[in-house]
């Protein structure tokens, strides 16, 4: 459990859900790094130094449309502080001897070692750090930062990690009756996913790709009145709902009007609600709602699913064992 006392005078490496959405060089939607707030925030506060690591898209290697210094802009706004920025090429140790307590790492994604699960890279990433910090729910892929540095430094999860497993393990294992799955996509490999989830939820509904088509509008982009009428029908009889995926193609602007519906039942539900989603997450905002209307918004979405899957989170295993 991270705490004022585990961290104290320590050096901090710090892995962080840094994967946000950029446009034009500006993060579009911070809500992963609002996420983080409380743990980066405990660091600053008690660690003698915090170096972040993490990654932004899958680039094939150094690629400035990849840079982390977006994110390093709105973190430093965040927190009304400013932060080292330290480019590819680091040296190992860099980080605990910037102007400022907190450092930011170039997307380390930009390395090929950290895909290759390597050694060498997670000895050079932890070298000089005390205790290594791992904030990044949603990232559950093989990786160094994931894998191999747990074994070299000491490793706590973070505060949001840590409400993360709280909340979803108690869906697995202590939910309030009826509980009930929405689900939405198109990616094949999610739908293998949900249907391994399926069987522990009283109820569950499909949208998007994943509905029959009779409970589509005729060009296949929406769910249409009836089935929308269904699941909010689902949502008023539900104590503990999950959702992840908008319902249809809401990002066009006329093909909202299931999720957006879905969204105010699920708002004004007396159910725990709990959304989850890189899409669900963007059409929070867009659609006029605020995360702050739901009972818990997941970091993850892939993240999130599996571990409704497993009840557990590859991290979990890794500091398990040690």
């Amino acid at each position: 459990m991270l705490t004022a006392d585990t961290l104290n005078g320590k050096n901090v490496l710090l892995r962080a859900d840094l994967d946000v959405p950029i446009k034009h060089g500006r993060v579009e939607n911070g809500f992963r790094l609002e996420a983080l707030l409380p743990t980066l925030k405990l660091c600053l506060e008690n660690a003698r130094r915090t170096c972040l690591i993490g990654h932004l898209g899958r680039p094939e290697g150094p690629d400035s449309a990849f840079s982390l210094a977006p994110v390093r802009d709105e973190l430093k706004r965040l927190i009304d502080q400013d932060i080292s920025f330290i480019s590819s090429g680091f040296s190992p140790g860099e980080c605990w001897t910037g102007e400022f307590p907190i450092s930011l790492m170039e997307n380390i994604r930009f390395d090929p070692r950290e895909e290759s699960i390597d050694r060498q890279f997670a000895e050079e990433l932890s070298q000089g750090a005390d205790l290594y910090v791992y904030e990044a729910f949603a990232s559950y892929n093989p990786s160094t930062s994931l894998q191999t540095i747990p074994e070299v430094l000491p490793t706590v999860t973070g505060l949001q990690f840590d409400r993360e497993v709280t909340t979803l393990g108690g869906v697995l294992t202590n939910p309030t009756h009826p509980t009930l799955l929405i689900a939405s996509g198109a990616k094949p490999d999610k739908l293998k996913t949900i249907k391994q989830i399926m069987s522990k939820f009283d109820h569950a509904l499909l949208g998007g790709k994943f509905a029959s088509p009779n409970h589509l509008t005729p060009d296949g982009l929406d769910m249409n009145e009836e089935a929308t009428s269904l699941f909010k029908k689902a949502i008023s009889e539900a104590q503990t709902i999950v959702l992840n995926g908008p319902l249809g193609y809401y990002e066009d602007g006329t093909h909202a009007k299931a999720t957006k519906e879905v969204f105010r039942a699920l708002k004004d539900s007396s159910a725990l609600t709990i959304l989850g989603g890189g899409d669900t997450v963007a059409a929070i905002p867009a659609l006029g709602f605020h995360y702050s209307d739901f009972g818990f918004v997941s970091t993850g979405g892939g993240a999130m699913l599996d571990f409704l899957a497993t009840g557990t989170h590859p991290l979990l295993e890794i500091v398990d064992k040690k």
